[in-house]
């Protein structure tokens, strides 16, 4: 599951159901593409409103770089709000004690099944996912009626959580079958979200599509079942799914990640890696940062200027100064001949805001903000999240196990929608296919119990963090670690806890940075 959960920027998601034209008696038409989509639009995210029962809310959470999306279970609908995952794949909801237990700190609602008449428990005490931070849940699988705005997908398997440990709100998992929970521990996978949307004619094929948007803007989309060229510059290029090296499965979204260069605007492009370099990526929009290896990461900081202290997983960059660079960080896919997605650094940070909603700033009086960039814990975990994927168009065909990708088109108000056929039709995908190099998934971590997490695993500051044991994913952007990064220097508590830097001495290819945060 996506402990980043998924990102989409500040936003309502409405969800329509576009369906098949029928045949006019004697003039045919052209049957519009069956699919469903998830218009986003800017909101808060901690706000559960009643009108937002008919219309599917896909809310970014700016300033924790989350995706949330609200949701209705049962009869009569209960309103819960869920992180989006494309790293997980499990729907689970906060239950009704747990979330009564944590007050506020529940931030997405709750589900009783109770109070459901179409609810069915289908196995209690049978749900469980541990993270590598020591939190996890518990809780009971029961089958009952999901709906996003006008939708309802009947008798979907969902897990309401009947214990918590350090989380505050449930998940909606859209990844493969195989990286289900019940899956993980040896039990038998059950049909999710994507499955039963197809089984109940909602759409034709397993496969879904993310345009996540710039960082500031108002609209995205979520898109089951096809693709809105519209959406994206140049071609479409599709990549195989990487298996797993222990289980030889495709658990997760996996692809060969193949080269990382800087593109300036005065010197050109550098390239940072050799010609034989070759990693496992997953593109999670369930994760908050981008992951890379500790020695791309040390550059990358340097080169940003990134403020880091000790203990934490993220860095601090000047805001200003980063949102005046015109620079791009060149990611490569698939080998030479795969596609390239050009990523401003200006979608690689997202504001340092206190528990208040304040935004936080160096003693200069510039504006503060998170560096979207982490070192990937044992170097080898490698996550390419929402930082990333903001500059990229994706579609996920958990039917082919392909994905395609392509430079997104920030702020289209244009749509063309293509239809995804299903993989045993005569129909084929009109994006190109690069016969992409393999490399082979190795940071899967054995699934954990709530409570049986072992202690040196990570250590977390008051601000708690969320990572999981089954999948790749790692914790959230306002936590901190026990890994020591480039340039960390000593820090201080403030407020709530965190530690922010007094200090420190780097070389920067930007200008004007102020080291020392206001009190």
């Amino acid at each position: 599951m996506a402990w980043w959960t998924a990102s989409i920027p500040h936003s309502c998601i409405q969800l329509l159901l576009l369906a098949q034209c029928a045949l006019l008696t004697a003039t045919p038409v052209v049957a519009k593409p069956q699919v469903v989509s998830l218009p986003i639009y800017r909101n808060e995210r901690r706000s559960i409103v009643k009108r937002d029962t008919i219309t599917a809310n896909l809310r970014n959470d700016y300033y924790d770089g989350m995706f949330w999306i609200n949701a209705t279970v049962g009869t009569p609908g209960q309103l819960v709000q869920l992180q989006i995952d494309t790293g997980s794949s499990d729907i689970w909801m906060m239950g009704k004690w747990p979330c009564l237990g944590l007050g506020d700190q529940c931030l997405g609602g709750s589900y009783d099944e109770m109070s459901s008449s179409t609810s069915t428990v289908l196995d209690r005490s049978g749900f469980t996912i541990g993270y590598v931070d020591g939190s996890g849940v518990e809780g009971d699988y029961v089958r009952d009626d999901f709906s996003i705005g006008g939708v309802k997908v009947q008798g979907m398997t969902l897990a309401v959580a009947t214990r918590v440990n350090s989380i505050g709100t449930g998940v909606m998992g859209i990844g493969f079958e195989s990286d289900e929970s019940i899956a993980a521990y040896g039990g038998k996978p059950y049909k999710n979200l994507v499955d039963r949307m197809v089984e109940q004619g909602l759409i034709k094929s397993r496969s879904y599509s993310l345009w996540l948007n710039d960082i500031n803007a108002q609209t995205g989309n979520v898109l089951f079942g096809g693709y809105d060229t519209a959406k994206f510059h140049g071609d479409l290029v599709a990549m195989k799914v990487q298996p797993d090296a222990q289980s030889g499965q495709i658990t997760s979204m996996t692809v060969a990640w193949t080269s990382l260069s800087v593109t300036d605007p005065t010197h050109g492009n550098k390239l940072l890696t050799s010609q034989s370099f070759a990693l496992p990526a997953v593109l999670d929009s369930g994760t908050t940062l981008t992951y890379v290896p500790q020695d791309l990461y040390d550059e990358l900081a340097s080169f940003a200027n990134v403020v880091s202290y000790e203990g934490s997983d993220t860095g601090f960059v000047d805001c200003n100064d980063v949102n005046q660079y015109k620079g791009t960080l060149d990611f490569g896919f698939g080998g030479p001949n795969g596609p390239v997605i050009s990523v401003p650094f200006s979608e690689m940070i997202y504001p340092f805001v206190d528990s208040m909603g304040t935004q936080q700033r160096f003693r200069n009086g510039h504006p503060a903000c998170y560096f979207g960039i982490a070192p990937a814990p044992n170097n080898n975990q490698i996550l390419f999240g929402d930082t990333f994927l903001r500059s990229a168009y994706v579609v996920y065909d958990l039917e082919r196990k392909e994905i395609a990708i392509a430079k997104t088109n920030f702020n289209s108000q244009d749509s063309n929608i293509v239809e995804i056929s299903p993989a045993n039709s005569t129909a084929t995908p009109t994006w190109k296919f690069v016969d992409s190099v393999t490399v082979a998934q190795t940071g899967t971590v054995v699934p954990e119990r709530p409570g049986e997490i072992a202690s040196s695993s990570i250590s977390s500051s008051s601000h708690s963090y969320t990572g999981t044991g089954i999948g790749f994913h790692m914790p959230t952007a306002t936590s901190t670690s026990t890994g020591k990064h480039n340039a960390a220097v000593p820090g201080r508590a403030i407020g709530s806890g965190l530690l922010v830097p007094v200090g420190i001495s780097v070389i920067s290819a930007f200008a004007g940075a102020g080291l020392l945060f206001a009190r």
